[in-house]
């Protein structure tokens, strides 16, 4: 697995986010060491500390000096699809209308952090679906869905969605969709994507990465997504276990 030099950085994060969900490791689990995945990754150490200063700052891992790398917290990981108040819901809360719309359904050669997320070769096509959340009509969030090349999507009807996604595929597959696992940072709005939300290139933004989970822990569905939080914020309300 080679990671691609113009993203590896985020690429870098979206693999040791990924390791620790399919690996199960809870907090004070280690990490390999850092020789072992940046020789995976093809990238020098200094990128993967890049990634594990930024993880640490966000309370994912912590680094103990002569000792290695641990799990702090698990990342935002939905033990049900149904504990995310879907983009409608959170859209109406803030007092705008929702609304959908379909750019492009295309069947594209994959990038990088697509291909780690499925585990699938460099080469692998998979289909990738361009869209827009809209508030009252404005663009609020842009997403690119990448459907699992190990999944078979023959029998998913365009025609009929209607822009949640989730219940889309969920009501086309045989096996229930189980879990997602979320990570959200600030970032800066990237050149390809200020058209459709009509902001400048560099606007701050919240960067959000989707995986959802059928229950046998496979990855079927890869979003990547470019939130104005500016219009409307993005809110999450967890419990905290009784001790």
């Amino acid at each position: 697995m080679v990671i691609d030099t113009s993203s590896r950085l985020d690429q870098v994060k979206v693999y040791l986010l990924n390791y620790i969900n399919q690996h199960g490791l809870i907090a004070k689990d280690q990490l390999p060491s850092e020789t072992a995945i940046a020789k995976t990754l093809g990238v020098s150490r200094n990128t993967l500390r890049e990634a594990y200063i930024e993880l640490e700052s966000e309370g994912i891992i912590i680094r103990r000096h002569g000792l290695g790398t641990f799990v702090a917290r698990s990342p935002i990981i939905h033990d049900s699809l149904n504990d995310f108040s879907p983009f409608t819901q959170i859209i109406r809360e803030s007092g705008f209308t929702p609304g959908f719309k379909t750019i492009a359904i295309d069947y594209e050669r994959a990038p990088l952090d697509v291909s780690n997320v499925f585990s699938s070769p460099a080469s692998q096509k998979v289909h990738r679906i361009k869209r827009l959340v809209l508030a009252d009509r404005q663009p609020v969030i842009y997403v690119e869905d990448y459907l699992s090349p190990a999944m078979d999507w023959s029998g998913l009807q365009w025609d009929s969605f209607d822009g949640n996604m989730v219940q889309f595929i969920s009501s086309s597959l045989d096996h229930p969709l189980h879990h997602f696992l979320s990570h959200i940072r600030a970032a800066s709005l990237a050149a390809e994507y200020s058209p459709y939300l009509e902001l400048d290139v560099n606007t701050p933004i919240l960067s959000v990465r989707s995986i959802i989970y059928k229950e046998d822990n496979l990855p079927i569905l890869y979003s990547k997504m470019a939130f104005n939080s500016n219009i409307v914020e993005l809110s999450f309300l967890r419990m905290i276990p009784k001790t």
